[in-house]
């Protein structure tokens, strides 16, 4: 994808001014560069276009957040609805049952795919409650879809630093986790001697 450059923003602050004559947009140069950094990662063609359906659509004018809320309608491929996706499950079960989890994951799409694994494919499979199992898979599918949505609006610099911070965050909390599983077990020991096995006993009345 083709930036805008420096003399194509200029069209673009020049255009939004032309259909909102009576609004001050980027009233000063702090604004001016605000907003090129904001839209500066995208196709000079593909700002425009949305632009345009905006100017025709919009009676105030367009925001950051619509402009790349807009853009990335045009972008991002289509993502299948609750229902859509949920079918798809279904049909891979059907297809592959619950002893070939591997192939019905493969043929899932990516952010089905995504959904299926968090709740579990064996799980989805051998659950009674399927009501239950469906409101559970629309509730994470939906998180995915949200999410997945939102980072399409950002400009790769601010997604590629809201990533670094996540992973930054994850790396924390796992070793965390790693340094409680550690902990506990290394009390295992002192909770299998007969000193500690006795006085359970005796806080529980079995022993005086």
């Amino acid at each position: 994808m083709i930036e805008v450059t420096p003399q194509e923003f200029d069209f673009i602050r020049a255009s939004i001014k032309s259909a909102y004559p009576t609004f001050n947009v980027m009233p000063d140069q702090y604004s001016i560069r605000m907003w090129y950094r904001m839209l500066g990662d995208l196709d000079y063609k593909l700002c425009e276009t949305a632009l345009m359906e905006l100017f025709a659509t919009h009676t105030y004018p367009p925001q950051i957040s619509e402009i790349r809320e807009k853009c990335a309608e045009y972008t991002v491929p289509h993502l299948k609805d609750q229902g859509e996706a949920w079918g798809e499950v279904q049909k891979a079960i059907s297809q592959y049952g619950y002893y070939r989890q591997e192939e019905a994951l493969e043929s899932l799409t990516p952010i089905v795919r995504e959904a299926v694994k968090r709740l579990g494919f064996r799980e989805i499979c051998l659950d009674e409650n399927q009501d239950a199992v469906r409101a559970h898979f629309f509730k994470i599918y939906s998180s995915l879809i949200e999410r997945k949505t939102n980072d399409a609006k950002l400009p790769p610099s601010i997604l590629e630093a809201k990533n670094k911070y996540i992973a930054q965050l994850t790396t924390h909390e796992n070793v965390a986790i790693e340094q409680q599983h550690r902990e506990q077990i290394a009390e295992e020991p002192e909770r299998a001697t007969p000193e500690y096995i006795d006085m359970l006993m005796r806080e529980h009345g079995f022993k005086r």
